[in-house]
């Protein structure tokens, strides 16, 4: 008999041995050299799950401790656990072993050929295989897949044994292995930002312009008006990523080229979460219309680059991503933004406290594709918000922006902190009720919306005011202008970033010096 065929009788041996003992590691599969394991690798988890209780303080905990949360922080156990209670869904980012610099590189993976395909097929291949040791049952791929990922390494699967995920832990080969739906169940489901506000208007707090509109108060705190004089969006397609549009609302649709705006601009819609772009949820109306909205003739609220193109995806159910298939959906929306070339800046208003290699994937992808990323710090309400700048904005790939009082205080429900890069004044110093403007979900009359939702819609709008302005500038070139001329330049305070934008100073900017 060749050495060979011992070895695999070996393995295979080893491999139903292993079923009666599953707190023994499972040896490494003889696939030709692809997967490489650590040279300290972990054990098996021993005894029983941690308990829910102490999962969601270990969390909290943590998040608290370190203004910030990332799964690697974790050890295996902690992280096996919180698959028990939440919906068993984990996401496995990969490579080959030895690869570097993967964050600036990320959008260069092909994942279907070479060295990336032998990874994909090997892990596959050994998780299988594994499942179907220790149950002594055939395993259906279909039956545990979530997805393969087409274009970034990750598998997304239904996976809570933990002598697999340990094997997956002790490979080079695996960048992270994280739960995706796990939520603490001393923070309740969010079905946040969905609804308009009911507060009434204060006719104090806009005024009207030509051709029949209303301008929000705090358009003119960040002389956006004045802006309006030499650019105001033309040729530049804004991307916006939220819980989905109102069909009721034409100023989004049939009408998005009325009053001023009539220049054949384009809006255009997609989804990658739910079975539509268009949804109940009213705040991916209010953050397209705060970003590029028309200036229109019918009575509603103007956004800020009025002439700018809308390209929309919904990723989600509501604005904080506590759905494993909502963070799926946002990192595909990315992808989607970063392959549509005609996207230059995007808006996400929409996030979630922990950190999530998922969404960082997909930011990566699109920032590497050239996109001006901009993301809300947060908003929440009650205790938590003092927590530090949630995710993805809070990575280095997108542009943290929240919202602050007239006073320079921040907003009642805003979140802030070292990663922020702008503000936004969206909210009376008396009031904390009476906010930005927007569309509401149909009809002309114009609803306060507030937190750093809309403090980053109205940043990516003046964003598009700027590059239309000097369209062949780089994007390096729109942060200096927008950089230069905003409040606290050039000293950057330590939670509010270089503070509020003002759009007629970066526009001018840009004119004269590019």
């Amino acid at each position: 008999m060749s050495l060979q065929k011992l070895f695999s009788l070996f393995v295979l041996a080893l491999l139903v041995s292993s079923c009666s003992d599953r707190d023994e590691l499972l040896q490494p599969l003889p696939d030709g050299g692809v997967l490489k394991v650590k040279a300290d690798a972990p054990a098996v988890p021993e005894g029983d799950p941690i308990t829910r209780e102490k999962l969601d303080n270990t969390l909290i905990n943590l998040l608290e401790a370190r203004n910030g949360f990332d799964w690697s922080w974790l050890d295996l156990k902690t992280t096996w656990s919180t698959l028990q209670y939440g919906d068993g869904v984990v996401a496995i980012g990969y490579q080959p072993a030895g690869t570097t610099g993967l964050d600036a590189n990320i959008h260069r993976v092909d994942v279907r050929s070479g060295a990336w395909k032998a990874v994909h097929d090997a892990l596959i291949a050994q998780i299988k295989q594994d499942l179907e040791s220790l149950s002594g049952q055939p395993v259906r791929w279909e039956e545990i897949l979530v997805e393969d990922d087409p274009v970034l390494p990750i598998l997304t699967l239904k996976l809570t044994d933990k002598t697999v995920l340990t094997r997956l832990a002790s490979l080079e080969n695996v960048r992270y292995i994280e739960p995706l739906g796990y939520w603490p169940s001393s923070m309740a489901r969010s079905t946040s930002g969905c609804s308009p506000s009911g507060y009434g208007l204060n006719a104090a707090d806009y005024s009207s312009i030509l051709p029949s509109c209303i301008l929000p108060w705090n358009f003119n705190n960040h002389q956006i008006p004045t802006a309006w004089n030499n650019a105001q969006g033309s040729g530049i397609t804004v991307g916006v990523i939220d819980a989905g549009l109102s069909s009721l609302q034409p100023l989004l649709g049939a009408q998005f080229n009325d009053g001023y705006s009539a220049t054949g601009r384009t809006v255009t819609t997609d989804y990658t979460w739910g079975t539509s772009a268009f949804s109940s949820c009213s705040h991916g109306t209010s953050m397209s219309a705060a970003a590029v909205g028309p200036r229109n003739a019918s009575g509603a609220a103007t956004g800020v680059a009025y002439k700018s193109n809308l390209h929309f995806i919904r990723a989600a159910e509501d604005v904080v991503l506590d759905l494993s298939s909502e963070k799926t959906a946002v990192k595909n929306a990315m992808i989607r933004m970063g392959d549509r070339a005609s996207v230059r800046i995007i808006s996400l208003s929409m996030g979630t406290p922990f950190g999530s290699s998922v969404l960082r994937d997909g930011v990566n992808y699109a920032y590497n594709k050239g996109k001006l990323i901009f993301a809300a710090a947060g908003t929440s309400f009650g205790l938590t918000t003092w927590w530090g700048v949630i995710y993805p904005a809070a990575y280095s790939s997108c542009v943290a922006v929240t919202g602050v009082k007239e006073n320079g205080s921040r907003c009642a429900a805003c979140h802030d902190g070292s990663a922020v890069m702008y503000t936004i004044c969206m909210e009376r110093s008396s009031d904390s009720n009476r906010n930005s403007l927007s569309l509401s979900p149909s009809g002309v009359t114009p609803s306060y919306i507030g937190g750093s939702s809309v403090a980053t819609a109205t940043t990516a709008g003046i964003a598009a005011l700027v590059w239309s302005a000097k369209p062949n500038m780089t994007r390096s070139q729109v942060m200096t202008c927008l950089t230069n001329t905003a409040q606290f330049y050039p000293t950057r305070n330590s939670t509010k970033g270089f503070g509020n934008i003002n759009a007629s100073s970066a526009v001018s900017f840009a004119l004269s010096n590019y």
